[in-house]
């Protein structure tokens, strides 16, 4: 994929609070591209400033080599779906998605044409002459979509539009999005501070923390490689351990946790001597008999509550250095039945789901 938005040190202030800092960026020609954060972290800020809404205090922004940074949002053929999708109540679905096409003064003929298209591509075939009203939240979303697709934009910007949705439908239109992501060939420029929603839809995604991006990659690369102890915790669930680098071998690095040897196949700057911290999924950890200790990689912990959640059972144990240990297990899992709280057992992980983290 060619980049054509190019974020250049991008930075916003207002009066002394800083935002957004030191932000570059290169959106890809066509990708799904999801800013993740917390509320606060400069996301929906660096889409306001995409947009064109919000002037940014400094950097630029620009698009096919060209400085559109104060170019108003009119001129930059950019679509916008907003959190409250902004429907005119007053109008119908297809007076509500013709809109953009009246403004650029497209004939009747090719409007008539354009919208009937676009809403049968949106799962909205047929309602076009429906009032908003008339509407559940999810074929409200569509026509929100359908308005901000009919004009055929370069770049179509989605600040949290799914989450005024239960979790049911929430589900159904991340479906929906990625299908018309695919359909329409357009690049997406998603904001959620949703995990679950930034790993289902993105070819990439950006995360933020405090107006700065700790780190952008493949919704895999973030997830299995987080670039900081802040990605690890946001991104999912995790067990961090503070170790200390002892050396290293042919494809792994070799670390020390309280006299106890680990190994690990990946590490974000951790230097030997210095202390650091090891990085494990609760579902990359295996639950086994305590006769096994000691036989590859992991530590001997005592079994606590277990929560049943599904497909799945959450296991918390503590290490017997005192640090609690999370496990995610399948409720297939041959131990489950026989487990009991207080017993003592191995808890095992290979070095390739074990990632180590500068302190």
């Amino acid at each position: 994929m060619q980049h054509f938005v190019d974020l250049l040190g991008l930075g916003k202030r207002y009066g002394n609070l800083q935002v957004l800092s030191d932000l570059s960026l290169s959106i890809r020609q066509g990708e799904f591209l999801t800013l993740l954060g917390p509320s606060g972290s400069g996301k929906s800020t660096t889409l306001m400033m995409l947009a064109g809404f919000v002037e940014p205090s400094e950097g630029r922004i620009e698009m096919d080599g060209r400085d559109i940074t104060h170019l108003a949002p009119d001129a930059r053929d950019f679509g916008v779906v907003f959190q409250g999708y902004a429907l005119f109540p007053h109008m119908s679905v297809a007076q509500n998605v013709a809109y953009p096409l009246r403004i650029r003064k497209v004939p009747d003929a090719e409007i008539e044409r354009r919208v009937a298209d676009v809403l049968e591509r949106v799962g909205l075939g047929g309602m076009g002459n429906r009032g908003i009203a008339q509407l559940s939240g999810g074929q409200q979303q569509r026509v929100a979509l359908a308005r901000a697709l009919v004009f055929k934009p370069r770049l179509l910007l989605l600040d949290e539009p799914l989450s005024a949705l239960d979790r049911r439908l929430r589900q159904e239109m991340q479906g929906e999005l990625a299908r018309m992501h695919k359909d329409f060939g357009t690049t997406f420029v998603f904001v959620t501070h949703d995990q679950e929603e930034a790993l289902a839809l993105s070819d990439r995604i950006a995360v933020f923390n405090k107006g700065r991006l700790e780190q952008l990659g493949t919704p895999r690369e973030v997830y299995e490689r987080p670039a900081s102890r802040f990605v690890a915790n946001f991104l999912g669930d995790t067990n961090l351990l503070e170790v200390g680098v002892v050396g290293r071998e042919a494809e792994a690095t070799l670390c020390d946790f309280r006299g106890q040897r680990l190994r690990a196949a990946y590490s974000v700057q951790a230097s030997q001597g210095g202390k650091s911290w090891l990085a494990v999924r609760p579902e990359h950890i295996d639950l086994r008999p305590l006769q096994d200790a000691g036989r590859d990689n992991g530590l001997c912990a005592t079994a606590g509550s277990a929560t049943y959640q599904g497909a799945h059972v959450n296991l918390e144990l503590t290490l017997e250095q005192g640090e609690r240990l999370d496990l995610r297990l399948p409720v297939s899992h041959p131990l489950l039945g026989e487990l009991r709280s207080g017993q003592r057992y191995w808890c095992s992980w290979s070095p390739q789901h074990c990632h180590l983290l500068s302190a």
